[in-house]
């Protein structure tokens, strides 16, 4: 070992060893030790060989820094990342909206948006060259949260085998750590730090340096404005005759100096007993050129952070900043720096966290770029461009119109060419389009029955159907040859050749020839007693062109069949057969016998295609026969032709007016198989989710009993269409004031039935002397308070002495159940009574319950079982199926099916995992649990 001195070791101590700065430089770059000796260099870009780094941490604090990380973070965050379907071979982009990651993303975790998460993967890219975002994932491994970690926290183990093998999260920086598995963690590296191929390069470290600098440079603007702008002075004598100040003197000069040129005392005067020099011992601003200082930094950082110095507003960029270079500038910097970050994140999101943990293969999560503001061409400059294109006549105005964002038709498709041009081939000469033969064919009849005739012959060619489409259907305007030859009629040629005969009043096509001569004869026929058998078309120009051109569109004859009522000798009539079949307006022709004849549709094609028959419908027994026989719709009240009545209403019909809800739907007499209160039964199931065939058979049934009763508007009427839960003609108002009519008369009868009931018990009480005149006095007047608040369930005499003796029963037979407040049987059994007349009142017992068998069946206190109360399974157990009610008043409780998977013996509850109910009948599990008591389940079938 080596022998060291102790100056040897205490200066080992306070000078760095060559091995920590080597080490310390590291961080920074790769080349040290000989490369730097042999090239001469002392240092590495970013390294200063100072304690001054970790005072400015990792640079994010400087204000150029801040400004261009600013506006990198902002610009970043404009698109929104979505979850797209991209189209391998035409690029299109089919976005899903629903996808349960586009909803993560659009809030990562309760605490953060998306723009703040774009906000963090810049700065920690940025500062860190890494982004770290968990998975926080629920019991069932699912992603719900995206929590963004600091970097410097964090630590990327590997292996030799494997480059990262888990990931360390030191949640106070030292420590104890959490260890994150891969799968677990989103990890976001700003390329490759060179050093360390598991993380990022941070761009900001190769700038630490002339961050250093800029942050000197302003501590020293601001020291200097700390002192008045006074720099740092010498004193000295002028003479040194008197040998100098001594040392107290000097020190008290010096005190003196910054007494009076220091603190608040800034540009006081100061007078000195002797000569003295003032000798500035530092620069002074205009030397050090800190303007100059200061923007180099700016330089730096803007260029290494890849954000314009202009948009970041350094002074650095601002002095050759206009209007034009920044918007040049926004588009290199969105193009050059902000695509291929987006692309980098939307890949790691794809292969980190969509696919891995939503099993998404197909799909890939995309920004979208086309939505950034300094991507989308200026609009003016697109106007022009597809002008130009139209204009040019080399793409089509469809086609124009869908680059500037318009709607597209068929009518669209069209090219728009000058007349004067042309198309040449290589060699400069003309394309023509050949004659098809059939057209050709006829020229050359025409031509021999001009030879004999002496007629002018109109030669006229027009695209065959084999030639397809010609690239321009642009056609000259029609030609006015002629003055009007009388005052009602004109002649003009048409740019197919042919001549019509025009009205001078709407301009409305007449008639057209092939001709001259021929239109020139018609419009010298004078009105005869039959001119109404001449032929005028009620065609605009446009309509007339199509249906000129279209008559030299000559098919051999019986090619095609053809329905003989759509063939006609005239092309009006043909006209408008086409406007009735709803194909392209036009005709075309047929040569019959030798003679012309006129058909729909611009094509024999788009005729065949018109009037062929519609694809086979369904045959009747495969269809539903719902609504009505022959429809093909399914099966529900809300498919019905019949609106439905309130089920709450008539629930509270059957259960509280028993008097009227028996008045109608008994079945007639003799009375059906299948009643109102059989339909009243289906209808609840089909409120409480049930969709058996019995249940979907009522509904079926209901549509037939409502097509047959809903004009029955009388009161028995009226409750068979509500127990069938339809509506009569009179509708739901008029139905309800039927009933309504009808419980006054009830409410009245009712009443009159209970004063009398009560007055003859009251008399039996008075003759058997069951009770005290007092206490049957005051039983009297609580029936009749009670009832005068006109409650929903009403008390009697009856019942209420039948309490009063149980209390004075129990008085008797259980004293210690008795207060010591009470003082006689009649009281205690008195305040039985008032406590249960609170229950009938209220729905609820003061204390505990008692005498619900008193109660009305249809109070929910009552001890009293109807018939149809289902039995509650005792005990259940894991595997078995089974159901539960969820009361929804006025609605009829919903039926919940679903499979036990755990027991508590101790509180006597059961976990089921829920199944949900299908319109069909079949179940579809769910991934909701639900604990209820086992007394309120009920075993059933196995769910399949």
């Amino acid at each position: 070992m080596e022998e060291k001195s102790r100056l040897q070791k205490a200066l080992d101590n306070i000078v760095p060893s060559r091995r920590r700065e080597s080490k310390s430089q590291s961080n920074y770059n790769q080349l040290f030790g000989n490369d730097a000796s042999i090239y001469g260099y002392n240092t590495s870009s970013g390294f200063y060989e100072s304690d001054k780094l970790k005072e400015i941490g990792d640079g994010s604090g400087n204000s150029a820094v801040t400004a261009c990380l600013n506006v990198l973070a902002t610009s970043f965050a404009e698109p929104i990342l979505q979850i797209v379907k991209r189209d391998q071979i035409f690029g299109d982009r089919e976005v899903n909206h629903t996808h349960p990651l586009a909803e993560l993303l659009r809030r990562p975790n309760p605490f953060m948006s998306h723009n703040l998460m774009s906000h963090y993967i810049v700065l920690a890219l940025n500062t860190a060259g890494d982004a770290f975002l968990f998975k926080n994932k629920n019991a069932r491994g699912q992603v719900v949260e995206l929590v963004p970690l600091m970097p410097h926290l964090v630590q990327v183990r590997g292996t030799e085998q494997k480059l990262i093998t888990h990931y360390e999260y030191y949640t106070h920086g030292k420590g104890d750590f959490v260890k994150i598995d891969v799968e677990d963690m989103v990890h976001i590296r700003q390329g490759i730090d060179p050093n360390d191929h598991r993380r990022g390069h941070a761009p900001l470290k190769s700038v630490l340096r002339e961050i250093l600098g800029d942050e000197s440079a302003g501590q020293f603007t601001t020291a200097l404005l700390n002192n008045m702008a006074v720099p740092g002075v010498v004193l000295t004598p002028r003479s040194d005759g008197y040998g100098g100040p001594t040392k107290e003197e000097a020190e008290s000069i010096s005190a003196m100096y910054k007494e009076k040129f220091g603190g608040a005392n800034r540009g006081a005067p100061m007078v000195l007993s002797g000569a003295m020099n003032v000798e500035v011992v530092s620069f002074s601003p205009d030397q050090m050129k800190l303007a100059e200082l200061r923007r180099i930094p700016e330089e730096r950082v803007s260029a290494v952070l890849g954000v314009p110095a202009i948009l970041a507003g350094l002074g650095a960029g601002l002095d050759a900043a206009t209007f034009n270079n920044t918007k040049e500038l926004r588009e290199f910097f969105t193009e050059q720096k902000l695509v291929p970050m987006w692309r980098t994140v939307a890949n790691e999101l794809t292969h980190q966290l969509l696919i891995p943990d939503f099993k998404d293969k197909n799909l890939m999560c995309d920004y979208d770029i086309q939505s950034v503001r300094a991507l989308q061409t200026d609009v003016d400059n697109l106007y022009k461009r597809v002008n130009m294109g139209v204009s040019g006549g080399w793409i089509t105005i469809g086609e124009a119109r869908k680059v500037v964002g318009l709607n597209v038709d068929d009518k669209h498709d069209v090219y728009l060419r000058p007349l004067n041009m042309i198309q040449v081939d290589e060699d400069g000469q003309a394309i023509l389009n050949e004659m098809p033969e059939s057209n050709r064919q006829q020229s050359q009849q025409e031509q021999l029955r001009a030879a004999d005739t002496n007629e002018e012959v109109v030669f006229k060619d027009t695209f065959g159907l084999d030639e397809g489409v010609p690239e321009s259907t642009r056609q000259p305007k029609i030609v006015m040859e002629d003055e009007p030859r009388n005052e009602e009629k004109y002649i003009a040629k048409m740019p197919n050749g042919s001549f019509c005969v025009i009205s001078h009043d709407d301009n409305k096509v007449i008639k057209c020839f092939d001709t001259r001569k021929e239109a020139e004869n018609f419009l010298k026929r004078k009105p005869k007693k039959n001119y109404d058998n001449i032929e005028e078309l009620s065609v605009s120009l446009e309509e007339a062109e199509v249906l000129m051109e279209s008559q030299f569109e000559i098919e051999p004859e019986n090619s095609k069949a053809a329905n003989p009522k759509d063939v006609f000798d005239n092309p009006g009539a043909a006209m408008n057969r086409s406007k009735e079949l709803s194909c392209a307006v036009g005709v075309h022709t047929h040569e019959v016998n030798g003679k012309k004849v006129f058909m729909p549709c611009k094509t024999h094609e788009a005729y065949e295609e018109a009037v062929k028959p519609k694809k086979a419908e369904k045959p009747k027994k495969d269809r539903t026969n719902f609504p009505s026989p022959g429809d093909d719709q399914k099966v529900s009240i809300s498919n019905s032709k019949y609106k439905q009545f309130p089920y709450g209403y008539a629930k509270d019909l059957k259960e509280n007016w028993p008097e009227i809800w028996r008045r109608g739907g008994n079945g007639g007499n003799p009375p059906t198989s299948f009643t109102g209160n059989d339909a009243f039964s289906r209808w609840t199931k089909y409120q409480s989710g049930d969709r058996s065939e019995s249940v979907l058979n009522w509904v079926r049934r209901r549509e037939r009993f409502m097509g047959r009763h809903q004009g029955n508007t009388r009161l028995a009427g009226t409750v068979a269409n509500i127990k069938w839960g339809g509506v009569s003609n009179i509708g739901v108002s008029g139905m309800r004031k039927v009933i309504n009519d009808q419980k006054k008369i009830v409410r009245a009868r009712r009443k009159a039935a209970e004063e009398m009931a009560d007055e003859i018990y009251e008399k039996e009480l008075t003759e058997t002397k069951a009770v005290s005149a007092r206490v049957r006095k005051a039983l009297v007047n609580k029936v009749k308070e009670h009832n005068a608040k006109k409650p929903k369930y009403k008390a009697n005499l009856r019942t209420l002495t039948s309490v009063f003796n149980r209390g004075v029963g129990a008085y008797r037979t259980s004293p210690g159940s008795v207060r010591g407040n009470v003082t006689s049987a009649d009281q205690w059994g008195l305040g039985r009574v008032n406590g249960f007349i609170h229950a009938l009142r209220t729905g609820r017992f003061k204390r505990k319950p008692y005498d619900q068998d008193l109660l009305p069946s249809n109070h929910p206190l009552s001890s009293k079982k109807s018939g149809d109360v289902e039995e509650k399974a005792s005990s259940v157990s894991v595997g078995q199926s089974v159901s539960w009610s969820i009361n929804k008043d006025p609605q009829p409780p919903s039926t919940v099916h679903g499979i036990v998977v755990s027991i508590n013996s101790e509180k006597k509850e059961a976990t089921m995992q829920v199944w949900a109910i299908m319109e069909d009948g079949s179940h579809k599990k769910t991934d909701r649990k639900v604990t209820m008591p086992i007394s309120k389940l009920k075993v059933i079938k196995p769910i399949k």
